[in-house]
């Protein structure tokens, strides 16, 4: 059942299956090859696997490329723990429609971190009207607040 479709670009977002587990980690490691700050990461595969059991998690798919980006939302709190996009679907408006379908879902706003160093996330983000949070005394962190408007 589609949540949202973009009928011009050609995918939908849709809630995840059991199934797309491995096509959800394969977008995730991708990804995170765009992050060389993160030496000491390494993919955790138990951490993603108990944020789907826990959480809700919506998909992107389109009909060639099967699962193209995916978004795990805390439906309770509005927070976003994960929202990953394979680069060569993005700006096709796949980030923003996942935040959207993430925001009627849960009926908030929406709110997640960033590291700072990610100026891609940070810009797309500031592009859709989302604005920092600064919480008192946090001001060396390596991360950032971000809420939705």
């Amino acid at each position: 059942m589609a949540l949202k479709t973009h009928h011009a670009a050609g995918w939908e977002i849709r809630p995840h299956a059991r199934e797309d587990r491995d096509a959800i980690k394969a977008v995730l490691q991708t990804c995170l090859q765009e992050f060389p700050w993160h030496v000491t990461t390494r993919f955790a595969p138990d951490a993603l696997e108990h944020a789907l059991s826990y959480t809700t998690a919506i998909v992107a798919t389109e009909k060639k490329a099967g699962i193209v980006g995916f978004m795990i939302v805390n439906t309770e709190s509005g927070y976003v723990s994960h929202i990953f996009v394979l680069p060569e679907w993005r700006l096709c408006g796949i980030g923003s429609g996942l935040l959207e379908v993430g925001r009627v879902l849960t009926g908030k706003r929406l709110f997640q971190e960033l590291d700072v160093r990610n100026k891609y996330g940070r810009a797309a983000c500031a592009a859709m009207g989302w604005s920092e949070m600064v919480p008192e005394g946090n001001s060396g962190s390596w991360q950032v607040r971000l809420i939705s408007e």
